[in-house]
């Protein structure tokens, strides 16, 4: 019981004072997954790359929102101020799982615009680009977070202000830093998804099988139904 009421009030502390940015920062992870299922379901079955301007419009736009999905990590600068925030409260019933559930988010996001990608290829006898495909689409978002981060450039600025945007992005790859930033963000952005993936894949094999072994149960007759 006193863990209990020591918990209610720090995890309403601790959302209170980042629902905003919690709430806002998933919705733009969850975007590219929307783009996504617009972009690689909309277009007729065949093979190849489709060459109408509307549809590489799509690719374009979601190559820009896709960042938003693993910038999620980048949210963490925030933990220290909520754990000193949290006083004497519980830090891993209250503050981690707050983090944990929305990071976790971000990147099943990110896992699904990726597979809904792979989909596209392999229908489209394009199987032998996922892999390149994929390591070129984590460099991107890679440059994308650290373009979010550490020079605070939004998805939608490159094309309501393509100038500007672009002045901002010379200067800031160019800096020595950039590198290092960015492949530190590479190898947290390819890392978040192959754990995302090998955990959902690994839990829906498991769900799959256990549907048979249930199906299986309920189509078996008892032997006193025989």
């Amino acid at each position: 019981m006193d863990l209990v009421n020591a918990v209610t009030p720090s995890l309403s502390g601790v959302l209170s004072r980042n629902i905003v940015w919690l709430v806002w920062n998933s919705v733009l992870a969850w975007v590219p997954v929307a783009l996504a299922l617009l972009v690689f379901r909309s277009g007729r079955p065949g093979v190849g790359l489709p060459f109408s301007p509307t549809w590489w419009g799509g690719v374009i736009l979601l190559v820009l929102f896709l960042p938003n999905a693993p910038y999620v990590v980048t949210d963490l600068v925030h933990l220290r101020d909520d754990i000193r925030l949290n006083g004497n409260g519980p830090v891993v019933t209250t503050v981690l799982p707050v983090y944990g559930a929305f990071i976790v988010s971000g990147f099943v996001a990110y896992y699904l615009v990726l597979a809904e990608i792979g989909r596209f290829l392999e229908a489209r006898e394009l199987s032998a680009w996922r892999a390149p495909v994929t390591l070129t689409i984590h460099l991107l978002c890679a440059v994308g977070v650290f373009l979010g981060r550490w020079v605070r450039l939004n998805s939608w600025e490159p094309v309501v202000e393509p100038r500007g945007t672009f002045e901002r992005m010379v200067l800031a790859l160019t800096w020595e830093w950039a590198p290092v930033l960015i492949g530190a963000m590479f190898v947290a952005t390819a890392l978040g998804h192959f754990v995302t993936r090998a955990v959902v894949e690994a839990t829906v094999a498991s769900m799959r099988r256990g549907a048979r072994v249930t199906r299986h149960f309920r189509l078996t007759p008892r032997p006193d139904q025989a």
